[in-house]
């Protein structure tokens, strides 16, 4: 079931198009998910992002519990921020399925692990960047957005 199509069309598009985030997990354990960097393999149409991170060894595939984690998307020189909140787990799948496409985006090692992600809630903090400004549009957008901060877009899933 889609709760707002146009929100999470908007939410695929800028993940996709920014691709690379900080991934940070909220396990309270020594077999936790370090926080780190992060490329996005793809966003379903039912909000979860797919990605592989690093784990702090070969134990972090025995979590088996979903888990809070925080993916925070931002590209220099865009002015755009987005920031998601969603519960995760590891999946799961069989193995040689697994170190394949690990393979195929050319990372090894034991120490990595497949992240889906259920999207429920996201912030976009933003402008739209690829106009051409003029000095005096730069000084009246600067002063309109310090008294009327008007670009954050929140967006609430579940």
């Amino acid at each position: 079931m889609h709760y707002n199509d146009t929100h999470l069309t908007f939410l695929r598009e800028k993940i996709m198009e920014t691709k690379v985030a900080l991934f940070k997990s909220e396990i309270n354990s020594e077999l936790s998910l370090p926080t780190n960097v992060i490329q996005t393999i793809n966003v379903d149409e039912e909000g979860n992002i797919y990605f592989f991170t690093s784990s702090n060894g070969v134990f972090a595939k025995n979590i088996d519990h979903p888990f809070y984690a925080y993916l925070d998307y931002h590209k220099k020189g865009y002015g755009q921020r987005l920031c998601i909140s969603g519960k995760a787990v590891i999946v799961k799948e069989e193995d040689d399925d697994i170190d394949q496409e690990i393979n195929n985006y050319g990372m090894t090692g034991k120490s990595i692990v497949l992240i889906k992600m259920k999207i429920m809630q996201a912030e976009f903090f933003g402008q739209n960047m690829n106009q051409q400004l003029t000095l005096p549009q730069k000084i009246k957008n600067s002063i309109t957005h310090i008294f009327f901060p008007s670009s954050e877009h929140h967006f609430k899933f579940g």
